[in-house]
């Protein structure tokens, strides 16, 4: 108790030392009330769950570095399900550094009726996904849990932190980034920053729609960004990143990247160890290795498959702080977030004898500000091994849903890559399309009753290898068993699967091959002497061309992770007294975004069909004007009159 009180008396001195500058507006809870009572209803936003009324948060560094960040939050909810959006309030903090007050937490509803939050209803407590990781028991969680949620009311939230000054001699960097649009409308979104008048901050904005008030007070300057009735971004498929349509904000007092790349350096090589444990790891890895890529590939799905994940995406890069723990430590343990894997992979890989570096990268890959550097910019660590075998290799030691050397996030984006004697932005990975291939074999015996006996069998490298693990890797047997039924299903109305394999979708050095028979009954239509025949598509969702087909118009770019290639190649054996008279007349569409082809030849004994067809994507980035037509292409490829084959009898 008596410890207690004296951390309550120094948070109460914080609060009168500390009070933070104004941000450009303020509100009073008569200002609230108003603002409640003129906020718009469900019907002028019938797609929405919720609006957000007001949403500020202002930050204020003082001399010494400490920090206060005040945050207003007013959401009025329109639907049920806003409820587990909003309903319950999360704010992760570090408690090394930081502690949270809060100063409102309410709902108001409709009747003007204010209900305060309850005592038991905020709790402070360890993410869920870091109860099993004690080294991270820094990352502390505080959780709001409102009541009254209801559609009409709206919830209003309060809260400061104080974040403490940093050690004596420790470098400080001021930076970050905020974006101002999301899949909610906002009537005022605001950030803003209050730093002493010798702290230059720098700012630049991607997308449009960001406003900015610069104002000085006694010995500061506040920067204000502010957005006004920002409209909610209707999601659609294969659509950009939020990150990527958002006016996005990025601001930083670094003068260059060198600073930054020195800073992190010295925290990060520091726990890098290549004696002891890790040595000892090191050798036993490379033990049997017939290469020096053998070595490194051992090295690494070491790392990647046997040091449990913490936070991919529920731990922010810098939440817990960018100093990792010591490598030998990440070893014991057996679990690491973004640093700690990349420490413990890197000294690994320095204790074999090869050379190795983290990497900041951001995984929706958007533009690099290169004139902004602040680490806010990135939310991963990739390991880069400048030579794997002739070439340079990325690892993402999260990357186990994937063949090794592919990670399916970040491509073609800038990252920082750091050395312990200087660091350089360089470009990552940038696939090709034969890197990304999905090859099919096909093969259909078709009965002179319309009956279909057939078979499919596809290899798949890169993207598709990625989406075929993710959907089947850790799936139980019972799921992957519905996953075939339902896929054989799909070829036709009553088809039902004979059999199914998989190659071992846990050997992430082996390509992903997965082949299927089936049975459908009258998938040829016989009229008196003639049948009717299309042939059907691979029916494996993951071997297919991610394309919304039917979506005729789009307000966002349609965006893939990588260019493609899809091969089909098949056989379709005749029913006895059959011939062929007619097959599908062969084309190729060539374009800007890519290319599409098919084929079909009888053979020279009549009695079978070959037939091929192509798709090779090459832009991953298609402007919502050249959509149509690249969907023509689609269009096209897919027509009907482009699968059909007439047979006679004889």
């Amino acid at each position: 108790m008596k410890k207690l009180c004296i951390v309550t008396g120094v948070l109460l001195l914080l609060s009168v030392s500390l009070l933070p500058a104004a941000p450009l507006r303020s509100y009073s809870d008569d200002d609230i009330k108003q603002l409640i009572a003129d906020a718009p209803g469900a019907e002028s936003y019938p797609q929405a769950s919720a609006i957000v009324l007001l949403k500020q948060v202002h930050i204020q560094y003082n001399e010494d570095f400490s920090a206060v960040t005040d945050e207003h939050l007013v959401v009025k909810i329109l639907q049920d399900r806003a409820r587990s959006r909003f309903g319950d309030q999360k704010r992760r903090y570090n408690e090394e550094n930081d502690s949270i007050v809060l100063i409102k937490a309410v709902t108001h509803l409709t009747d003007g009726t204010i209900i305060p939050v309850e005592e038991k209803a905020i709790n402070d407590i360890t993410p869920a996904f870091l109860a099993n990781a004690a080294i991270y028991s820094n990352v502390r969680q505080r959780v709001i849990s409102f009541s009254g949620i209801a559609p009409g009311v709206t919830v209003e939230l309060k809260l400061r932190k104080y974040s403490s000054a940093p050690e004596e001699g420790e470098e400080v960097f001021i930076g970050g980034t905020q974006l101002f649009q999301f899949d909610e409308p906002i009537l005022y979104k605001e950030h803003s920053l209050t730093v002493p008048a010798s702290v230059e901050i720098k700012y630049t904005y991607q997308n449009e729609g960001l406003e900015y008030v610069r104002s000085e007070g006694e010995g500061t300057v506040t920067h204000s960004w502010y957005v006004e009735h920002s409209p909610q971004i209707i999601e659609e498929l294969f659509m950009p990143r939020m990150i990527k349509v958002a006016p996005r904000l990025i601001y930083s007092d670094a003068s260059d990247w060198s600073g930054i790349g020195d800073w992190f350096a010295e925290k990060f090589y520091s726990h890098v160890v290549t004696d002891g444990k890790i040595k000892k790891k090191a050798k036993e890895l490379s033990k049997g290795a017939k290469s020096r890529k053998d070595k490194i590939t051992n090295i690494s799905l070491f790392v990647i498959e046997e040091i449990r994940d913490v936070g991919e995406r529920s731990l922010p890069l810098g939440l817990a702080g960018y100093e990792p723990h010591d490598a030998d430590e990440v070893l014991v343990n057996r679990y690491g977030d973004w640093r700690d894997k990349a420490v413990l992979l890197v000294s690994l890989l320095k204790a074999a004898g090869v050379e190795a570096y983290p990497s900041f990268v951001h995984r929706s890959s958007p533009e690099l500000a290169e004139k902004h550097p602040t680490l806010k910019q990135f939310d991963a660590i990739l390991v880069h091994i400048p030579d794997f075998d002739g070439e340079p290799l990325w690892v993402d030691t999260f990357s186990d849903h994937c063949f090794f050397g592919y990670f399916p996030d970040g491509q073609a984006s800038q990252a920082l890559l750091v050395r312990d004697d200087g660091c350089n932005i360089i470009p990552t990975l940038e696939t090709t399309p034969t890197f990304n291939h999905s090859n099919s074999k096909v093969e259909i015996y078709l009965k002179p009753n319309g009956d279909v006996e057939g078979s499919i069998a596809c290899e798949l490298a890169g993207y598709f290898d990625w989406r075929t693990r993710s959907r089947l890797k850790e799936a139980t047997p019972k799921k992957v068993e519905q996953y075939f039924h339902t896929s054989a299903n799909s070829i036709g109305e009553g088809s039902v699967n004979q059999e199914y394999k998989t190659s071992d979708l846990t050997n992430l050095t082996e390509p992903v091959r997965v082949a299927q028979s089936f049975h459908t009954p009258e998938l040829a239509i016989v009229e008196g002497d003639m049948m009717v025949f299309h042939t059907p598509s691979v029916p494996f969702s993951f071997a297919n061309v991610p394309v919304a087909l039917g979506q005729e118009m789009r307000q966002y770019n349609f965006e893939l992770n990588s260019k493609l290639l899809l091969e089909t190649e098949g056989y379709i054996y005749l029913p006895d007294g059959y011939k062929a008279v007619y097959v599908a007349e062969p084309f190729t569409i060539e374009n800007e975004y890519g290319s599409w082809s098919a084929s079909y030849t009888i053979n020279e004994a009549g009695d079978a069909i070959h037939y091929q067809s192509a798709v090779t994507l090459t832009d991953t980035s298609i402007d919502p004007e050249e959509y149509l037509e690249f969907k023509q292409s689609y269009d096209h490829f897919n027509k009907p009159k482009n699968t059909l084959i007439l047979l006679e009898r004889e």
